[in-house]
């Protein structure tokens, strides 16, 4: 890799637009045509409030602070699930937890929905 220094101030460039400048549309394109994002659009489609829709959007990007995702941050604690002794992790909360898994079956026995199999499942993609 080359690096070329030069004797002028640095300057802030925005590289998604072709003047440099920042627009919220440009942006807002990048984000609509990037993959992770556009997987999820059908979140934001469905009919809950909108703080449903970002817990809904935060478990489906795997990024809820469960204990396993509060110890990447350096959290010292029990990481554990409260509710089965277990390693907790969103999968685990969600899916795999003795507690989730009697809610999805009341949820089956209720309505007839079908448990999801995994966090791409919950969410139908």
């Amino acid at each position: 890799m080359e690096v070329h220094l030069f004797d002028q101030a640095d300057t802030i460039r925005w590289k998604l637009t072709t003047n440099g400048i920042f627009s919220v549309k440009s942006m807002y394109s990048d984000l609509i045509d990037s993959g992770p994002l556009s997987r999820s659009l059908h979140i934001w489609k469905i009919k809950v409030p909108l703080r449903i829709k970002i817990f809904m959007w935060f478990v489906h990007k795997e990024v809820i602070l469960t204990k396993d995702n509060l110890a990447k941050r350096n959290w010292v604690g029990n990481s554990r699930c409260c509710f089965c002794d277990q390693n907790e992790t969103i999968k685990h909360l969600f899916l795999e937890c003795p507690l989730a898994q009697l809610l999805w079956r009341s949820i089956h026995i209720a309505f007839n929905v079908q448990p999801p199999r995994s966090i791409n499942t919950l969410f139908g993609t």
